[in-house]
């Protein structure tokens, strides 16, 4: 007759197959935190583009002397303007997925999780699975939805008195799920950084501006001959146009970092949910997550430095 296992060694067992380590939990409560911050600078370079390209198009347009071909520009502008923002939608989404994803990660992970539990268990997970489904139907993808209402209900379910138990377990199904997010994310993130951003809108600004900046302080020049005056406009405007100049250059370096950092993000993720499932050596892990917070923490220095100089 068989020996039967105890019930006790058989849940001493799984329970331990189950924990994750403190270094496995602070890596993944340091990317949370990463990604979290992260995910607000792509929307920080389509604002500040649409900007720089406005301004630019009042410098070139101020010089124009026809005054309805002047004011049919400032329309076609306005048309142009709504255009692009409309082509960013998708990037603005993917990365407000992105925020809900890492900030139910952060919630989950970090060692005060269970007050962070009792404070948002209302909102955990909650508007995930709706951006994941606009997402899928705007753009016909096929994302597996229901990541949003699995931690929810994990979290109802389990209760606030047994959750520490279950942790590991919630954390390890979430990554698993939320890889196959961030990896959509980041390859058609990518895309539209290195195509959109840097070949469409960034390449040949800095000439734009200096079109324009030529033909307005020609204009200017031509004036003062009859209002010596205006001289004071021409230092005005170079002021303005050495400003956009720096906006210009912040631009690029954001957008260079942003290529860089976003393709880092994805690989970080991906050691995390390789070392759940099983245990890696813990300085691989953390060599792709510190790659990624690096980056992050370029971004936030090239953003502070810009703000800054203001």
């Amino acid at each position: 007759m068989k020996k039967l296992i105890p019930i006790g060694i058989i849940l001493i067992i799984f329970s331990g197959c189950a924990t994750l380590t403190t270094s496995q939990l602070e890596s993944i409560s340091k990317y949370s935190s990463a990604a979290k911050e992260y995910s607000d600078y792509p929307s920080i370079l389509v604002k500040k583009y649409v900007n720089v390209q406005n301004d630019i198009f009042i410098l070139s347009n101020s010089y124009k002397a026809n005054p309805e071909r002047g004011s049919h520009n400032i329309y076609s502008h306005y048309k142009n303007r709504k255009d692009l923002l409309n082509e960013v939608e998708k990037l603005d989404l993917s990365f407000k997925i992105l925020k809900e994803y890492a900030k139910n990660l952060e919630v989950i992970s970090t060692t005060d999780y269970t007050k962070k539990i009792s404070d948002n268990a209302e909102t955990i997970g909650t508007n995930l699975d709706t951006l994941l489904n606009i997402y899928n139907e705007k753009f016909d993808k096929e994302i597996p939805e229901g990541i949003g209402s699995f931690v929810y209900k994990s979290i109802v379910f389990i209760g606030k008195k047994h959750i520490d138990k279950k942790r590991s377990e919630l954390l390890k199904k979430y990554i698993e799920k939320g890889n196959v997010i961030i990896e959509e994310l980041s390859k058609t993130s990518k895309t539209f950084l290195e195509e959109n951003a840097s070949k469409e809108w960034i390449s040949g600004l800095d000439e734009e501006l200096k079109k324009a900046h030529l033909g307005l302080r020609q204009q200017i020049l031509v004036d003062t001959a009859n209002y010596p005056s205006n001289v004071y406009n021409v230092l005005l405007v170079d002021e303005k146009v050495s400003e956009i100049y720096n906006e210009i250059y912040y631009l690029e370096t954001m957008n260079k970092s942003l290529i860089k950092s976003v393709e880092n993000l994805y690989k970080a993720h991906n050691a995390l949910y390789e070392n759940t499932k099983q245990k890696q050596k813990m300085d691989e892990i953390l060599n792709d997550v510190s790659s990624f917070i690096t980056d992050v923490y370029e971004l936030i220095e090239i953003h502070n430095e810009f703000k800054s100089e203001e």
